[in-house]
């Protein structure tokens, strides 16, 4: 039978701020998406993506385009797409048009999908900070009067301090290489920083607590299911009404991280969730699940290009 993983992963607390070097206006804002009617910062699944594939590069792992750190770009190391060798071509896809009235079309389907990240705080909670322009910045850098009156304006950053949710879903036998299904969940339980501020803060993306389910269903059903209540504690009341009603068969969840040292995490793992306040702990069982399952080699290497 078909295999599926699903996770919904939560960060710790952190300010989040746009990044003010990638616009040409003296007004910098943070991305919104309206969520459960009210409006929430939002960090794009490309965003995400972009950082999964920056993880498998400083790994070693073989991937088609690489970052170049001094260009700001994405390096091909192929003109062509090679799903059999770069992990990034076979997990996240690809598509290249050529021009043209019937021009070709090659393209794979990402087996990873990913959700966009939404804030658990409301935009309300969003700061405005206003300084002082320095320096001259005009479109494409150049000194032009839009330039020169950004020199001596104001302008203004949103921030907010909050946590962002998101979720993602894999069947390992759409991937050529089945045994990527281990650098897909090693990255994701490690992901660094998805954006900044140019360095000039540090906002931890890594999950302080995972939700995953490794299950036959072709569905997730639980995703965004964290919540927080004004001490900071999480909860995971749709999961567990899920649950409870035995929708969802406990078995098929893993939970790791800060909402394992919770009592609604205890008391999910005395349903028999698999519950592992230590995510490194938790991410290594689980992975021998799947090697079991699937099939694949217990002692194999935990880097798969």
């Amino acid at each position: 039978m078909t295999y599926h993983l699903f996770a919904n992963l939560i960060t710790a607390q952190g300010v989040a701020a746009n990044n003010r070097g990638e616009t040409e206006g003296n007004r910098t804002t943070l991305p919104k998406v309206f969520w459960n009617g009210r409006l929430h910062v939002s960090v794009s699944a490309e965003a995400i993506r972009w950082a999964i594939r920056y993880f498998w590069q400083n790994e070693g792992l073989e991937v088609n385009r690489r970052w170049d750190e001094s260009n700001q770009t994405n390096e091909f190391q192929e003109q062509k797409f090679n799903a059999q060798t770069y992990i990034d071509d076979d997990v996240l896809g690809y598509m290249i048009a050529r021009a043209g009235a019937g021009g070709d079309v090659s393209k794979r389907r990402g087996a990873l999908e990913v959700t966009r990240a939404v804030s658990l705080e409301s935009a309300e909670k969003i700061q405005i900070t206003f300084n002082s322009k320095s320096g001259d910045k005009g479109k494409k850098g150049k000194k032009d009067e839009d330039s020169e009156r950004a020199r001596t304006s104001i302008y203004s950053t949103e921030s907010i301090t909050t946590r962002f949710q998101w979720g993602l879903a894999i069947t390992p036998q759409r991937l050529i290489v089945p045994e990527r299904i281990i650098s897909v969940v090693e990255s994701v339980t490690k992901i660094s920083n998805v954006g900044g501020n140019h360095a000039r803060f540090l906002y931890d993306f890594s999950p302080e607590s995972v939700i995953f389910r490794w299950t036959h269903h072709p569905v997730p059903q639980f995703l965004n299911c964290f919540r927080v209540d004004d001490e900071d504690i999480l909860s995971a009341t749709k999961l567990v009404q899920l649950l409870e009603v035995e929708e969802i068969p406990a078995e098929e969840i893993w939970i790791f991280g800060g909402y394992g040292f919770t009592e609604e995490a205890q008391a999910l793992g005395e349903l028999g969730c698999h519950v592992y306040p230590s995510l490194r702990k938790g991410t290594k069982a689980l992975l021998d699940q799947i090697r079991q399952d699937l099939n694949l080699p217990m002692n194999s290497k935990r880097r798969v290009g």
